[in-house]
């Protein structure tokens, strides 16, 4: 049985704010390795160009995705 492990995203595409989570096997996730996973998984990015790639680890089960990821300027 896989231990899938949860990975909030967050980058910026076209100026705009973007944030997805995946879920992976692997105990890191590098940027390089998100953006790739990003790419293969979502269709509407997978020409996009992605730029500050970040990546955090959810790290409790009941942990939520909303979490800070870029500043956006009011």
């Amino acid at each position: 049985m896989s231990d899938n492990k949860r990975y909030v995203v967050n980058f910026i595409v076209d100026n705009q704010l973007g944030r997805r989570t995946l879920g992976c096997d692997r105990d890191n996730l590098s940027p390089c390795d998100a953006q790739a996973t990003l790419k293969q998984t979502f269709p509407e990015l997978r020409d996009a160009s992605l730029t500050d790639v970040q990546v955090q680890k959810r790290t409790k089960p009941d942990e939520g995705d909303n979490i800070p990821g870029h500043y956006q300027q009011p």
